[in-house]
């Protein structure tokens, strides 16, 4: 069954050089317990795309289905509800510690060291985000994606600021995540090498997907 589906979706940006196309008439479909790799260089339209699915940006035209549902997108907070988005950039707040910032997206606190405790980084409960690697960090990104029991994991370039090591080990823990709570992600990277993780793997050509 799928969780979401994206039909013929279009969008079109403004800019000093006139109307520049992203989409044209894209379809995805994201079934329960998939994980799905969007793969392609900079500038090609990844975020674009991650951003219409978590709801964040709206489509020109085309329609939005959630567990079979049309999305309306002046009011898709049951969708939000279920989402867990981790981005490029971090966006942790300096002034509080580990368990607070992630107590801004779900203040469960038994469930938050039960993740914490998963994605082995129990110990920097309490430390503050300039006391934490970029590898540290992105775990409590992970951690406070998860939060929350959300169905749908995006992620957006999460390994960007990764030396070797730690990128395959995020991306990892992301899919050993998924599969232990039973979600869906769709992770978008420009490094090839993470294709053979996912079940499935697309990219952007030609203003649309395609199977790589």
């Amino acid at each position: 069954m799928k969780i979401l589906e994206l039909k013929n979706i279009s969008k079109t940006y403004d800019s000093h050089f006139g109307k520049i196309e992203i989409f044209r008439n894209l379809n995805l479909s994201i079934d329960r317990k998939q994980n799905i790799f969007l793969f392609g260089p900079s500038g090609c339209g990844k975020s674009t795309l991650l951003n219409i699915v978590a709801g964040l940006d709206s489509p020109d035209n085309g329609e939005i289905y959630y567990q079979d549902n049309l999305i309306n997108k002046f009011d898709n907070n049951h969708l939000k509800n279920d989402l867990g988005i981790i981005f490029q950039d971090q966006y942790l707040i300096s002034e509080l510690n580990v368990k607070d910032n992630i107590k801004l997206k779900n203040d469960n606190i038994d469930q938050i060291h039960s993740i914490l405790e998963f994605l082995k980084i129990e110990d920097l409960v309490y430390k503050f985000p300039n006391q934490l690697s970029n590898g540290q960090k992105q775990r409590v990104c992970v951690a406070r994606a998860l939060v929350g029991n959300p169905k749908l994991i995006i992620a957006d370039e999460p390994t960007s600021y990764l030396d070797r090591e730690n990128a395959d080990l995020v991306i990892k823990l992301i899919l050993e995540a998924s599969n232990k709570f039973k979600l869906s992600a769709i992770i978008a990277s420009h490094d090839i090498s993470f294709k053979a993780y996912f079940d499935k793997s697309i990219s952007i050509i030609d203003k649309n997907l395609v199977q790589c």
